[in-house]
């Protein structure tokens, strides 16, 4: 392991880390703001959340930022004015997590239930078309979190919160998921993973696509 180092303090539940342009991107919850903060610690404020909490980050190969709002996938255009991406109103849930894979299609998953608001109910993936329209490509997750699609785009992978494993799926031409499958028997929360395939969880360890 190489050493690590605090990049910035004082926040207040920060989630969805991305490495972009030379920085390390992130929603920052506490304080409902988007940030950007470079390798030697200088942050910058990028955008206002678009709800106290529970909103994700990925780009569009065309650059743009999307960010999940309370029932529609947003994005940010370079003028800083946000514009609806899709309407993700008939999902069981507000949208949780968002990645978006090398061809430029955008995966969005929900919890499938609001806090506080009735019973558990299992989550799903989305997939989010170029019109706009939201397609349900994978059912029954408990609590799906963080998402990663693999470096050679062939396959994605979510944290099940609840029950404390990785899952993994196979992405056809369509975008759409198969070959349901267990990547790690981990417990997952938010997840990044690196230029080598590996992926890193809240417990602080790496998972190779073998699970070792």
């Amino acid at each position: 392991m190489t050493e690590t180092k605090t990049l910035v303090t004082g926040l207040c539940v920060g989630e969805s880390p991305r490495w972009h342009e030379g920085r390390l991107w992130f929603s920052h919850w506490g304080e409902q703001e988007i940030l950007a903060v470079t390798p030697d610690g200088d942050r910058e404020v990028i955008a206002r959340g678009p709800k106290p909490a529970g909103f994700c980050i990925d780009w569009l190969p065309d650059g743009r930022l999307l960010v999940t709002g309370e029932h529609e996938l947003l994005h940010l255009d370079p003028d800083g004015t946000t514009a609806v991406h899709a309407d993700l109103g008939k999902l069981p849930a507000g949208p949780n997590e968002v990645v978006v894979d090398g061809r430029g299609r955008v995966y969005v998953d929900c919890v499938g239930f609001a806090f506080g608001q009735g019973d558990f109910a299992p989550g799903v993936i989305a997939l989010v078309g170029p019109d706009g329209e939201a397609r349900v490509v994978a059912e029954d997750l408990y609590f799906p979190n963080g998402m990663a699609v693999t470096p050679d785009g062939s396959t994605l992978v979510v944290a099940e919160s609840w029950t404390r494993r990785l899952t993994a799926f196979d992405i056809g031409a369509d975008g759409g998921l198969s070959g349901r499958r267990v990547w790690a028997p981990v417990g997952g929360d938010g997840i990044c993973m690196d230029a080598e395939g590996a992926i890193w969880d809240l417990d602080q360890r790496l998972w190779s696509s073998d699970g070792g």
